[in-house]
């Protein structure tokens, strides 16, 4: 299964050179977390003059996109934390990235995928840690 970071579902309707290589992988279809959700529809809202939920979708729907949740708690010495918190704390050790990607990251982890794809080159810094878990990293450049 591919997971679609949101720098790559944003390609589909930005002006940028990299649209045309992230809408290859976006016709193929893949799964986003709610993250990803929650990102297309805070950068639609600030871009648009209208409810950005019709846009967004639309956007999911054109390139067959599943809206991936990830439920369950674990305790920790912070108390009960997601599933996503827990793993994230955990990954941040070893993959530096910044928070979002983080949670990108550890959301495509929990979803079990084959393949990450992205727009942003920050990822490259998890490269090593995806490779060792057999998830390949494709940068859209």
């Amino acid at each position: 299964m591919r997971y679609f970071d949101t720098s790559v579902i944003l390609l589909s309707i930005l002006n940028d050179p990299r649209r045309d290589e992230g809408l290859k992988y976006l016709k193929q279809g893949g799964i986003t977390s709610e993250l990803g959700l929650v990102e297309l529809v805070s950068y639609l809202s600030r871009n648009l003059n209208e409810d950005p939920l019709p846009y967004a979708i639309k956007i999911v729907n054109t390139f067959n996109i599943k809206i991936m949740n990830i439920n369950g708690l674990r305790l920790s010495p912070f108390g009960g934390l997601t599933e996503v918190a827990h793993l994230a704390i955990n990954v941040s050790r070893e993959v530096k990235l910044r928070t979002l990607d983080l949670l990108h990251l550890t959301c495509a982890l929990l979803l079990n995928v084959d393949e990450i794809i992205t727009a942003d080159k920050e990822f490259i810094k998890a490269e090593k840690f995806l490779k060792e878990r057999n998830i390949a990293l494709n940068i859209v450049k």
